[in-house]
Order: C-alpha cells, then sequence, then structure tokens
C-alpha cells in the first residue's frame, strides 16, 4: 500500500489530537463529565454494536482470542519485569503497555490493505482485547484493594455490553435496528470524543518521567510485534488473519486506556504520554509492517 494512503488513513487521527491539544492551551475545561458520559454511555454503546456488527464462527475464533490474550500476557509481564529492574512501581502503565489500539487506527487501515477479510479477523481480535481493557484493566486501573478493585469492575457497564453482545452473537439471536441504529449513533461519538479528549490532556502534560515512557513505549510496540510473530507461529496462523494479528499486536497503546486511567486518577498523564509516544512512532512502524506482511 502506497505510504500516502497509510498516512490519508492515520492523520485524521493526529489532526483531532493537535485540535484538542490547541484548545486545552486556549482555554480550561473540566473534563470529569466527558470522561463519564464516554465511560457509561457511549463505549457500552459502541462495543455492543461492534460485536454485533460480525458474524461469528466460536473454532474459528479461538486461536485469535488465545493469541490476544498471550500477547497481552507478556506485554505486561515484560512491564513487570521493567519495573523491576527499574525499581520502580506504576499500575496504570500496564494498561497502554499491555493493551494495543485494535479500532481507530488499525481498522481503517485494514480495510484498505485486507478488505472485508481483515476486517472479520480485526473484530475478532478486538473482542477479547475489549473485555479485557473493562475488567482487567479497570481492576488494575482503580488502584485500590482487589475487593475494592472488584467491586470497580462489577459497576462498569463495558463488560455486560460485551458479554451480553458475544452471547447473542454466538446465539445468532438478531437485534431490531430499532435498537441498534441509536446505539450505532451514541457509539460513534466515542472515538472522536477520545482522541479530542487525549489532546486535551496532553496540553496539561508535562512529561515527567521520559525514561519510563519511552521503555514502556518499547514493551508496546517491539513486545507486541514479537509477541504476535510469536503467536501465529505457535498456532500455525496464515494467510491474511496471520497480517492482521501482527499488525494488531504491534499498534499503539489504546486511546482508551487513558479514559480509563483519567477516570480511577492512576498514571493518566503517563499514559497519555505512552499513548502519544507510541502513535507517533506508529507512522513509520505501520507502513513497514504493511509492506513486509502482505
Amino acid at each position: 500500500m502506497p505510504y500516502s494512503e497509510i498516512l490519508n488513513v492515520i492523520l485524521p487521527t493526529f489532526i483531532t489530537i493537535i485540535i484538542g491539544y490547541m484548545i486545552g492551551k486556549i482555554i480550561h475545561i473540566d473534563m470529569t463529565g466527558v470522561i463519564d458520559i464516554v465511560f457509561y454511555v457511549g463505549l457500552p454503546a459502541l462495543v455492543f454494536v461492534s460485536i454485533l456488527n460480525q458474524q461469528i464462527v466460536l473454532l474459528d475464533a479461538l486461536k485469535i482470542w488465545i493469541s490476544v490474550l498471550l500477547v497481552s500476557l507478556g506485554c505486561g509481564a515484560a512491564g513487570w519485569i521493567l519495573f523491576k529492574i527499574l525499581k520502580t512501581k506504576h499500575s496504570g502503565l500496564y494498561l497502554p503497555i499491555a493493551l494495543p489500539n485494535s479500532v481507530n487506527v488499525p481498522v481503517p487501515i485494514i480495510s484498505l490493505a485486507y478488505g472485508p477479510t481483515g476486517l472479520f479477523y480485526a473484530t475478532l481480535y478486538y473482542i477479547p482485547n475489549v473485555i479485557l481493557l473493562y475488567s482487567v484493566g479497570i481492576f488494575i486501573a482503580a488502584g485500590k484493594g482487589w475487593h475494592d478493585n472488584l467491586k470497580a469492575v462489577l459497576k462498569v457497564p463495558t463488560i455486560y455490553s460485551a458479554i451480553a453482545a458475544l452471547s447473542l452473537n454466538l446465539g445468532h439471536i438478531s437485534v431490531p435496528s430499532l435498537i441498534m441504529k441509536p446505539l450505532d449513533f451514541i457509539g460513534s461519538m466515542v472515538v472522536p470524543t477520545v482522541v479530542l479528549t487525549l489532546g486535551y490532556s496532553l496540553s496539561k502534560v508535562k512529561i515527567s518521567s521520559l525514561k519510563i515512557t519511552l521503555w514502556s513505549s518499547l514493551i508496546r510496540l517491539g513486545g507486541g510485534l514479537a509477541l504476535g510473530l510469536l503467536m501465529v507461529y505457535i498456532f500455525n496462523i496464515t494467510g491474511i488473519a496471520r497480517s492482521v494479528i501482527v499488525l494488531i499486536s504491534a499498534m499503539p497503546a489504546a486511546v482508551n486506556t487513558y479514559t480509563i486511567t483519567a477516570k480511577y486518577k492512576n498514571e493518566a498523564d503517563l499514559v497519555a504520554s505512552v499513548v502519544m509516544v507510541t502513535t507517533v512512532a506508529g507512522l513509520i512502524m505501520i507502513p513497514f509492517l504493511l509492506h513486509v506482511l502482505q
């Protein structure tokens, strides 16, 4: 795929981040209400609609789902080792290290590169990724004892939305358009709102630890790439599925990791820095991977 086409897909995200950044430099906005609307309303709607948009065959999906879990676990373990070596403690940083962006950056790129088949595999990757983000991710980001963290997880509507949608999909149960269309409309606000909020946050960020930001970004990108390649080799995944798994495994940190850590006030500034560094690095890394994997 020509580099110019890839830029046409990626640049809207960067431009939106810059707009959010400029707004943050000009005016002060209390983002608490915005984050709550996205967290409790927009994200559950987006997840529900996204999971139901593709028909899933369970046996075909298992290899991909296991691969996603192992990639996230491996990156998280690498982060734990890094923090031990540096003799520092972090909890919020585990989220951007372990969880790649599986929607607003890779989906349009995969659509251009691999068509509907690629989008199907991207959807399969997305399901366990989003469940991890809003279960284990919330548990870690809450930053308290396991009992309080578990309570926080159980209060997250996105978890119930994902489980319900997955059950309906596997059960071949259709949902009336009267329900789907409003949810689709509500969910469409999430990506631009989250990206704008990220840009606004970056306008307030002063990177206090460039070292930890760069190391965390390296694990997300380099570690994700290495583990993605390992998974497709172990499970003998070939063709378009192989390309999609490797590509998403090496994606920048998920933007929504910032939303979660901002919600629970757990290292949101550091998380925003990792999201930005990995996203910028993705401008170089993604074209290279598309060239190698095709």
